[in-house]
């Protein structure tokens, strides 16, 4: 998911690089459920795992929670009529590189060593 994420991003055609922004919430939410099945769990432990720094580690509770307040609010990963849909491509852009930047760390984090 990731990689074609990453792939649909390069895409000059702002309809395909939207699509590439809804891909990698998927991929977020997946990632969320990797370390246990209980998603609550599981999310805190991948974020555990990412900082042991205290300070930081809330700001990366702050960041996964707003993000995941953007992904159910916006018209990105469920498609209801309450939600407001991400239109202005340099807004596509702006999240897909906040959410990419959380993953991207989450990930690394919780390679295997």
């Amino acid at each position: 998911m990731l990689e074609e994420a990453r792939r649909k991003f390069t895409d000059p055609d702002p309809l395909i690089r939207r699509e590439a922004l809804e891909r990698l919430f998927d991929s977020w939410e997946r990632i969320k459920t990797l370390a246990d099945d209980n998603k609550a769990k599981s999310a805190k432990l991948v974020l555990d795992r990412a900082s042991s720094e205290p300070t930081f580690r809330q700001l990366l509770e702050r960041e996964a929670l707003e993000l995941r307040e953007i992904g159910n609010s916006y018209l990105l990963r469920h498609h209801e009529r309450s939600q407001t849909p991400v239109i202005d491509t340099d807004h596509v852009d702006y999240l897909f590189h906040r959410l990419f930047s959380l993953v991207d760390l989450v990930i690394r984090k919780n390679a295997p060593r």
